[in-house]
Formats: structure tokens, sequence, C-alpha cells
């Protein structure tokens, strides 16, 4: 369509209705306010970007068990990439299994304020595999509205208040049987299926410059025939026949808002998505590792045995000191090339985290180089306190792709926590 210079377009302008004094209003009227506003807040949700902006974190119930699995989501805010706000004011728990009589589950009501959220069935579950819960709108009517001028006829909408909610879905996850039955590493595996790790590496070949227009991932999979532009995913859920829930993994499908539904060309590999995807990489990863420090064998738990990807930085909690309860990071980086690990002061610890974001994920079948550091002002804290007021410590590691941060610092490092030298590369690869 083409139009001049100085002339108002208005064919895809958002029409309210015009008051003036002296017009008859309608319901027809009122109802066009109400979608004119809600159209004018979609457009807002929008340019902020789809995800969940705070809350909304999803954990086993206390009451879930095998035959009544039950998960927990917190209060929290959603935007969709309709531009639609999801929101709980209270925790819920969500019955992943059907319970109307007859095991047919009671179909909700789920009539969202725009027509593509008219989302299909759940997927409950009902075998081993792996599911995605995802947040979506719903709708529905309250009481009954005083009416007049009907004769006496009971009218079919004169519902009091229109009341708009959300509803709770489960996806399942297209994961192979030999995932499935390799439980120890399932969960990495999954978690970089979503992020489309292998993806990203082949974009790489062909042309890393744009997303592939199919998406990339376990999720994007879904798109669009049963995870609509409507849903929010809240996290990844591993169900199994007669254990029933095994792990919750929010970070897998979790993600912060951004603007992902409209890559930009010649940022495939660095747009939003990209960025984002980096930090859910970085937060999976982290706490996948605080389910680990649960298990009785560590801290001997090699990361071979659980991890086929690990992010680009990383930071393991360590063992070895009364009072500390951690991993043993010798036995953790069995059969990785490492280095031993050196001194960074706290100070180079952010720089060092958000830099990392721009890296790939490191395979543990490859033998790429891992740079390993302590932070002197932890290392210097569980040396000099009491057992009894003794800090956690900690190891962080990073992609030997990232320039090495741990050359030494004279002026500004204490003494007995100094790199005199460095024991990596030197000016040629210094870290920023």
């Amino acid at each position: 369509m083409r139009i001049d210079l100085d002339t108002a377009f208005l064919d895809d302008g958002i029409r309210s209705t015009n008051f003036f004094n002296g017009r008859l209003l309608s319901a027809e009227d009122l109802t066009q306010e109400q979608t004119a506003r809600d159209a004018a807040l979609q457009r807002m949700g929008r340019a902020l970007g789809e995800g969940v902006a705070y809350g909304l974190e999803v954990t086993p119930s206390q009451d879930n068990t095998v035959s009544t699995p039950l998960v927990t989501v917190r209060p929290g805010l959603a935007v969709n990439r309709e531009g639609q706000t999801l929101k709980l004011l209270q925790p819920v728990e969500v019955a992943l299994l059907p319970m109307a009589p007859g095991g047919i589950s009671a179909a909700p009501t789920a009539e969202g304020r725009f027509k593509a959220c008219s989302p299909p069935g759940s997927v409950y579950v009902s075998g081993t595999g792996v599911y995605l819960l995802v947040l979506s709108p719903a709708a529905g009517r309250e009481g009954r509205a005083v009416v007049s001028g009907l004769g006496g006829v009971q009218s079919g909408c004169d519902a009091k208040l229109r009341v708009e909610g959300v509803l709770f879905r489960l996806l399942k996850l297209d994961v192979s049987n030999s995932d499935l039955l390799d439980e120890k590493k399932l969960r990495n595996r999954v978690a970089h299926q979503c992020f489309g790790t292998t993806t990203r590496a082949q974009m790489l070949l062909d042309w890393p410059f744009r997303e592939p227009e199919a998406g990339y991932g376990l999720i994007d999979k879904l798109r669009p025939g049963f995870l609509t532009p409507c849903d929010v995913p809240l996290a990844v859920l591993h169900w199994k026949d007669g254990e029933g829930i095994r792990f919750v993994d929010l970070w897998s499908a979790r993600r912060p808002l951004a603007r992902v539904a409209h890559p930009v060309p010649w940022l495939g590999g660095q747009g939003e998505r990209r960025t984002i995807e980096a930090q859910a990489l970085f937060l999976q990863f982290q706490e996948h590792i605080e389910k680990l420090r649960l298990e009785p064998s560590l801290p001997g738990i090699p990361a071979k045995d659980h991890f086929d990807w690990l992010p680009p930085v990383g930071v393991l909690p360590l063992g070895g000191f009364a009072g500390t309860h951690g991993l043993d990071y010798l036995k953790f980086f069995e059969g990785l090339t490492t280095r031993p690990p050196v001194n960074i002061e706290g100070a180079r610890l952010g720089p060092l985290l958000r830099a990392a974001l721009d890296y790939p994920p490191v395979s543990t079948g490859t033998g790429e180089l891992l740079w390993l550091y302590w932070v002197r002002e932890n290392q210097q804290a569980v040396v000099d306190s009491p057992a009894t007021s003794r800090p956690q410590p900690y190891l962080v590691f990073a992609s030997g792709h990232i320039p090495y941060w741990g050359d030494a610092r004279f002026s500004v490092a204490k003494w007995r926590f100094a790199n005199f030298s460095s024991g990596g590369p030197n000016a040629d690869q210094p870290g920023p």
C-alpha cells in the first residue's frame, strides 16, 4: 500500500469507542473499549519480550507421590509471545494426572483474550518420559448482573464479571529411549537439547548470522502445533513409571524476558535469545550441581558420569574442610583436560562470568581445556576462619577458549594468594 507524506495511515490503528455527550452506548461499544485497551497492553507486552519476569518457580510438592504427582508453582509474572501478561498471586499445586472420574481429565475453560490463545489439551503423564510444563491464559465469568429491558427473558451473557486467569498444560518432549535409559546424564542431555547446543554448532558450519526459520531445540520442535504463542514454558520434568517425578529442571525451559520471536539478521548467534540462553545455561548447571550435592556418593562424582556438556563457566562448591559440604574437584574433573588451579581476585569474578556468556558450552568428550581458578577472598577466609564459621569453599572453571585470567597481578593481590608466575599463557593471551 502506498501513502503520501504527511498523510495519516490508520489501517493498523487501535479502534476505541469515541465518547461524546448525547451518545447512546451499547454493550458492543463498551466491549470495543475493552478490546482497544487489551490491544494497547498487548503491544507494550510484545515490546518487553516473552519469558518469565519473576517468580513462577516449580518444585515437587510436599504431598507429591507416585500415584498423585503434584508440583507447586510459586507466585510470579510472565509475558507470552502475544504480549499477554500471566500472573499468579499465590502458590498453587498442579496435579499432573487427571482427577475426573473414569480417568478422563475435565477440560478447563481456556477462553483467552486473543484468538491465538486456544491451546490444545495437555498430554497427561502416561508413562516414562520428559515433559514440559507451560503456563497459558484462561478466562471465565463470575456472578450474575442485574438486567432490565429484556422482558423477563434470561440472557446467556449476563455474567457480572469477566475474569482473566491462567491454566497449566503438560507437553511431552521428543526424547530418545537411549537418553531415557541413561538416567545419570538425562538431565544434562535434555537441557542441552532444549538449548539447541548441537544445532548452534551446526550454524557455524552453515551460516551463523541468522537463526533457523523453524527455530532450534526440543522446545521449538513443539511449535506451532502443541506450543502456542500464548504459552510460557516454566520447567522440564522427568517422570518414571513406578517412581514418579525424578527431577524438575527450571532452566532447561525457563527464560528471562527477551525479544526472541523476531530474530535480527546478523545477530543469529549473538542476539537477545543467545544472551538469555547463555544465562539460563549457567543457571541450569548450577541448579543441577545443587541437586547432585544431595547424592550420597558426594564428593566423589566425576563430571563425565553426569555431563556430556559443561557451561563455558561454572562454580563448584567444594568439600574437604570441616563444616563444609561439596565436591572433590580432582574427582569431578577426572579424565578432563585441566590446569592446576590458580588464584584470582574477587574483583575479577563478575567480569569473568559475564565474559563467558559469549562462549559455547564445553563437551566433556573432546578433551577441551578447562581453566581452574580459586577466588582469593574465599580461599583466604576458608584458611583463616575457625571451622564453626568457615565459609563454603568453591572453585571456578572456565572454557579454554576464554582468555586466561590467572596472570600475576602485582600490587592488587595478597602475597600469600598471589600468582608469582602465571603457570599459563602470558601476555600473548591475557585476561581482560
